[in-house]
């Protein structure tokens, strides 16, 4: 499941994000914010991998979890749009002929693309 947001490149499709909520673990944020973003209720939240951002002095943290319904229902005024794609088809992106920009190669979310495109667990 990715989306996309409004202010990027024309195609561009990226894992959805969000911040925690004081009180909040990372497992339950990512459940809200897919929740919230996408209306598509997860379980088993994963991590994957972090990495520091600078802008302002944030840690960016990955996970994968299990989608338990693959209805959108889509929050416009977090995204433009969002969408489910193949394993496939995310290997196209990544190698730059899919059916949407892939993340940049220094940005989390294609570690975490790339990753999931490689190893389905």
């Amino acid at each position: 499941l990715l989306g996309r947001q409004p202010s990027w490149p024309a195609g561009r499709y990226s894992a959805l994000a969000g911040f925690l909520e004081p009180g909040e673990s990372i497992e339950e944020a990512v459940a809200r914010e897919i929740g919230e973003e996408a209306g598509v209720r997860v379980r088993d939240v994963r991590y994957v991998a972090s990495q520091p951002w600078p802008f302002p002095s944030q840690l960016m943290i990955a996970c994968v979890a299990e989608a338990l319904n693959d209805a959108i229902v889509l929050d416009a005024n977090e995204l433009e749009d969002a969408r489910w794609f193949t394993r496939d088809e995310v290997r196209a992106s990544l190698a730059g002929d899919g059916p949407f920009g892939a993340p940049p190669p220094f940005a989390i979310a294609h570690t975490l693309l790339t990753r999931w495109a490689v190893d389905p667990s």
